[in-house]
């Protein structure tokens, strides 16, 4: 074979090699990269489940739609061991769970993790988790606070016993149910002031970062949960810290001086309700459902006040979450609802959408749309509507 040709071959098997190298190199970092996101969950659960019949036992994650999604699954085998898998890029928040989260149990999870769980089902508290530092830190912060949500418990248990104990009179009765009051509401300052001295002590965890976000979820006013978040280093950038923002600005639009977003939703005959539609006049937007005792208490109340207003400008936008259609229907026919009620079903959207975290809640809104009270019920309703309607 003539040298040029020998040469030309030699540079072309070179050329060949090296290109296989590289995509054996790229291969092997994606492999590595691969492995060094996956993480394992395995060990032992008791008494979870029939223990007649094989159960299906969850591993699952929040999106950030605040959605519990599946990652894993697997039938618990009978002496209750188990194996799940999942990738993830970063540290997150797992929880095992049955098909309907009746069991439930949280734990942090680093890349790479292979996180041991032991325990009986029935005793979630005590479950043990190993094999992840961040959750370890988790543990740090449950061993401050349980002890204060267990003196909670007995608060609340030796309430219900002296509640119901009819040979006690009345004032002296009235005098120790205010004492354990005043102890439990000063047990949950104790357990918020120890909530942030840790955030403050931790503030590039993401245990820190779900402790927020945890707190505002019983938080009404954006301002307060801008102040815990603020506790979090800026650079802090993951999935606690979007929810939290999420959280804030649904609340911005429907804290007082905002304009409730429009709401638009079927009756009981199917027509769509739109609550732009009563402009002009001053409306109470009603969230409620027909299983809420507080709502229900709260009717008589908002038809003396639909009585007595509803001819100077006074209207009412009832929404109902109820999961049972029929039974909604019914109420409205039983009790004689004669103001505009739609109803929210299929997860209760709306409500989502506004960060409504309780019912019932409600919203006083002026002939523009915007918000001059929120929660108003009984008399502060009447007094309101007096004044504004005399």
């Amino acid at each position: 074979m003539p040298k040029r040709c020998i040469f030309a071959a030699l540079i072309k098997h070179q050329s060949f090699m090296k290109k296989n190298i590289l995509i054996l190199i790229a291969t092997c970092l994606l492999l590595s990269c691969s492995n060094k996101n996956q993480f394992q969950v395995s060990g032992t659960l008791t008494d979870f489940g029939n223990p007649d019949e094989y159960t299906m036992l969850y591993l699952k994650t929040r999106n950030i739609n605040e959605q519990l999604i599946n990652i894993d699954s697997t039938y618990l085998k009978k002496d209750g061991t188990f194996v799940l898998k999942g990738k993830s890029s970063g540290t997150d928040l797992y929880f095992l769970a049955d098909k309907d989260n009746v069991f439930i149990m949280r734990f942090f999870v680093d890349p790479g993790n292979k996180i041991k769980v032991s325990g009986s089902a029935v005793a979630i508290s005590d479950i043990k988790i190993e094999g992840s530092t961040t959750h370890d830190l988790y543990n740090e912060y449950l061993s401050l606070i349980i002890p204060l949500q267990e003196e909670q418990q007995q608060i609340y248990q030796t309430y219900q016993i002296y509640a119901q104990n009819p040979n006690i009179p009345e004032e002296r009765l009235q005098y120790i149910l205010e004492e354990l009051v005043a102890s439990y509401e000063q047990l949950e300052i104790d357990i918020e002031n120890l909530t942030l001295g840790f955030i403050i002590a931790h503030p590039n965890s993401i245990v820190s970062a779900y402790l927020v976000y945890r707190n505002s979820n019983s938080l009404n006013i954006a301002a307060e949960i801008e102040v815990q978040l603020i506790l979090l280093d800026p650079e802090m950038d993951n999935k606690f810290v979007s929810l939290t923002n999420n959280i804030i600005n649904k609340i911005k639009q429907t804290e007082v001086g905002a304009v409730l977003p429009n709401i638009e939703l079927p009756d009981a005959e199917g027509k769509i309700i739109s609550l732009e539609s009563l402009r002009g006049k001053y409306v109470l937007v009603d969230f409620w459902a027909t299983w809420c005792g507080p709502c229900v208490r709260e009717i008589p109340n908002l038809k003396e006040a639909y009585q007595n207003y509803n001819e100077k400008g006074f209207e009412i936008f009832s929404i109902s979450i109820d999961v049972n259609h029929a039974a909604w229907l019914d109420f409205l026919k039983k009790h004689e609802l004669s103001w505009s009620n739609v109803t929210d079903l299929e997860g209760s959207p709306t409500a989502n959408q506004m960060a409504i975290k309780y019912i019932p809640h409600t919203f006083l809104l002026d002939p523009n749309g915007v918000i001059i009270a929120v929660n108003l019920r009984e008399e502060a309703l009447e007094n309101k509507l007096a004044e504004l309607m005399p």
